[in-house]
């Protein structure tokens, strides 16, 4: 504990000059401490020390904590999502001024409940960082619970985490249980969790609240480091053909699209997905405002387990596509390309590359697992080590190599170049 303590304070330091010389006001838990405590374009030693702070901060609890109070430790998870979700069924987000003070008794009236309970939630709560009684009995927002009050996708991020993600989680024993060799879309953990028989995207099709919920959660965690469209925009040499040609498979409204051509003026891009999806491109790309970016952007209706239209490409991008499917699924969807595919060009992965146990910050590792066991209890499918990139590949043809993999820092996404060794 004395060298990670020693590491800790040094780290510490780092970044707190680093804040200094930018201006900054140091992280602390009053309201008005900054939401993102180290900017996406910050300096890579700031980036790197305050991971290696939140890594060695959880192998110290996990020290002091010892093997006899394992369960003491973990135990106030699950009492953390069920406080969460109570916040926002309740509205208590939204029911606290964004300014000021309220009294729990008034509080309580508002939303509806006892005062009792509403005490032992939020004060749950605010052991997480959320909310501040600064006066007795008086409730007021942390400057993370006024986040959720403020931002409409990360409320949507609480909601689906707790009313979608965490019974999910739960099902996944019966899930394997019932099928437990299966790999069909509709015999996973989330058919459990809510007892149907439509897969993931079956159920958000015939729920427009549900879409509307899972879209603005996936906005959220498009701002996240981890999943930031920066990684995708510097993590290759994309300029490298100025003139190239993109096709984007599977890439919705085009937001990859329009990252890399406000990045890169020379590239040209087709974004692909089912045409009920590309519909909505134009008005996406309305909302650029940028004719440079918006012309070299076009939108092609396109069904990725058939052969892919565009012969020649530069590029083919799959961005955390593949994780969603199997394996038996991803050689089809991969396959489909290959046709298509010249001399010139390359396929494009960006998904998870699973570390090897202990070999990054098991900070930074268990949000990579979080995302294995995701893909598991909701499509049948996983996150994926190199080995089984490569027997993807192997068995959709053995002429597609592995060139290049690059992991960003700070990403949880890596990028697997492609190419044809023939």
């Amino acid at each position: 504990m004395e060298d990670l303590t020693r590491k800790l304070v040094s780290d510490v330091q780092a970044l707190s000059d680093y804040i200094r010389s930018t201006g900054g006001v140091q992280p602390s838990f009053d309201r008005n401490t900054p939401i993102t405590v180290v900017p996406h374009d910050a300096p890579l030693g700031a980036q790197e020390a305050r991971e290696r702070i939140m890594d060695q901060c959880l192998k110290l609890l996990q020290l002091a904590t010892g093997p006899s109070d394992y369960m003491i430790n973990i135990q106030p998870g699950y009492h953390y999502i069920a406080c969460l979700q109570w916040l926002c069924h309740f509205n208590i987000f939204r029911l606290v001024p964004v300014k000021g003070e309220i009294s729990y008794t008034d509080l309580a009236s508002l939303a509806g409940t006892t005062e009792t309970r509403l005490k032992s939630v939020v004060r749950m709560a605010m052991t997480t960082g959320l909310f501040l009684e600064q006066t007795p009995q008086q409730i007021s927002h942390s400057a993370t619970s006024a986040l959720f009050a403020t931002n409409e996708d990360y409320h949507n991020w609480a909601v689906y985490a707790t009313d979608v993600s965490a019974p999910v989680a739960a099902g996944m024993v019966e899930a394997h249980k019932r099928w437990p060799y299966d790999k069909e879309k509709i015999h996973t953990a989330y058919n459990v969790a809510f007892n149907h028989d439509l897969s993931f995207f079956g159920r958000l099709a015939q729920n427009p609240a549900l879409h509307k919920q899972f879209a603005g959660y996936m906005r959220a965690v498009a701002t996240n480091q981890g999943t930031h469209m920066k990684h995708l925009v510097n993590g290759l040499e994309w300029g490298s053909n100025p003139k190239a040609t993109i096709v984007d498979v599977g890439g919705s409204t085009g937001h990859s699209c329009i990252a890399l051509a406000q990045a890169y003026p020379g590239l040209n891009f087709i974004v692909q997905d089912l045409p009920e999806v590309v519909e909505g491109g134009p008005k996406i790309l309305e909302g650029v405002n940028d004719a440079s970016v918006s012309s070299r952007i076009q939108y092609q209706g396109h069904n990725f387990f058939e052969t892919n239209p565009v012969i020649g490409a530069d590029v083919y991008l799959l961005r955390m596509i593949l994780h969603d499917w199997n394996f038996e699924n991803c050689v089809k969807i991969l396959g489909a390309i290959v046709p298509s595919m010249r001399s010139k060009s390359s396929i494009v992965i960006m998904d998870s590359v699973l570390p090897a146990p202990e070999s990054v910050p098991r900070s930074s590792e268990r949000i990579i697992r979080v995302r294995d066991l995701t893909m598991i209890q909701v499509f049948n499918s996983q996150e994926r080590a190199v080995e089984d990139w490569e027997a993807i590949l192997e068995k959709v043809d053995s002429t597609l190599k592995i060139s290049t993999i690059s992991q960003p820092f700070g990403s949880v996404l890596a990028l697997i170049k492609v190419e044809l060794a023939r």
